[in-house]
């Protein structure tokens, strides 16, 4: 089997020579580009051979380092289409300035942050002083700037897309958000609080994002007819949903609509959302909407895939296993949080285990490998030429 047909095995319940270590974009656990900045420089620092390649935000997910850390770890990194078919729209533009020890900055939409000096390489997120959108005047603004241009060509797309055609590798390709999309420009409490106080300025937000995913991204994947088609939510925190699942319905339901309909008429693989939290509300509401899959599966909001599976037998989950595992003096969690789920959820199929995030900054090269020993033989997979640590007996 080739990593297509092995992918695709693994999706429709079928079996397999062995479950391949697949990661995607947002959250890559152990695959997809694996490891940048500080994280990147701590496993150099504790043993990993600098052959390894990491990437960093200024070459994004270069294919170099991605080959290079699929290689060396064994994992597979799918295919990404990268790019965006038409003239590019004007953009945020913003200045930067150091204060008090960080950097500042201002955005023309009128947004703020603040953030630690070299934040882009660092495993620290940035504090949102003042957000995109406020009202419907900063929003109206932001539209126009970030509204892309003319649609390429038919003749152009399939020009560029034809990299991807008689393709061996599963093919990721995102398709914007929903509510998301409002959390990520206002804020979640104003995301939340949108809902009731301008539910017409939200279902614009929305809108936009579905108009932009027809006029633009649906002609691409009717084109290259990608295994894999994402949408980027982050709509659950540690105790469930972070909107009500009537909202949920109301104003999101339409576009994943849409994006299902047109996944069954290209038959891809899975549609899959990307939300950190407790999961337990989202999944029917996904499945009602035909979606098929959902990662990262984060441990600590207290989700649990044994369930889950039992309520949706035919759903795709990716990542459930613990992080911190890898960090320096957890080392003797690796094999308990590996053999009490990894097994279990491959024989019920449709799973494809990682970790439930990324690595953090306290992880080992040791430890790593050690993890990695354990999880390649839970999958069956012989790749990978990192060194084999097993656990002391």
């Amino acid at each position: 089997m080739n990593d297509l047909e092995r992918f695709q095995a693994v999706c429709r319940g079928q079996s397999v020579d062995y479950v391949p270590l697949i990661g995607l974009p947002g959250a890559s656990g152990l695959a997809f580009g694996g490891a940048w900045g500080q994280i990147y420089q701590r496993l150099l620092d504790t043993g990993m051979p600098p052959s390894v390649q990491g990437w960093n935000y200024q070459t994004q997910w270069d294919p170099s380092a991605a080959r290079s850390w699929s290689e060396f770890w064994g994992t597979l990194t799918p295919l990404h289409a990268d790019f965006w078919p038409s003239d590019p729209a004007e953009g945020v533009q913003f200045v930067k300035r150091l204060q008090d020890g960080y950097e500042i900055i201002e955005y023309n939409t009128g947004a703020l942050t603040r953030q630690v000096i070299d934040a882009e390489n660092a495993y620290s997120m940035p504090d949102f002083m003042t957000y995109h959108v406020r009202d419907r005047k900063s929003w109206e603004f932001y539209k126009q700037i970030n509204t892309p241009g003319k649609l390429w060509s038919k003749d152009k797309i399939d020009q560029i897309c034809r990299r991807f055609d008689n393709r061996d590798k599963p093919l990721f390709m995102p398709l914007l958000s929903t509510w998301g999309a409002i959390r990520d420009l206002c804020g979640p409490e104003k995301a939340c609080t949108i809902l009731y106080d301008d539910p017409e300025l939200a279902q614009e937000i929305i809108d936009w994002q579905s108009d932009l995913r027809r006029r633009y991204l649906f002609p691409l994947v009717e084109r290259l007819r990608p295994q894999i088609l994402k949408v980027g939510e982050d709509c659950c925190y540690n105790h469930g949903m972070l909107i009500s699942p009537r909202h949920f319905l109301e104003f999101c339901g339409p576009a994943y609509r849409q994006i299902t309909d047109l996944a069954r008429s290209i038959d891809a693989d899975v549609v899959v959302v990307d939300t950190d939290g407790n999961i337990d509300q989202l999944i029917p509401l996904l499945d009602q909407l035909g979606v098929n899959g959902l990662y990262p599966a984060e441990c600590k909001a207290g989700n649990d895939l044994f369930s889950l599976r039992r309520q949706f037998p035919e759903f795709i989950f990716f990542g459930w296993l613990e992080k911190e595992v890898v960090n320096e003096g957890n080392e003797d969690r690796i094999e308990e949080e590996i053999l009490s789920k990894v097994p279990r959820l491959i024989r019920s199929g449709r799973y494809f285990p990682n970790l439930d995030h990324s690595l953090q900054p306290l992880c080992t090269y040791r430890n790593l490998c050690r993890f990695m020993t354990c999880l390649h033989r839970a999958v069956g997979s012989p790749l990978g030429r990192f060194p084999r640590i097993a656990a002391a007996s």
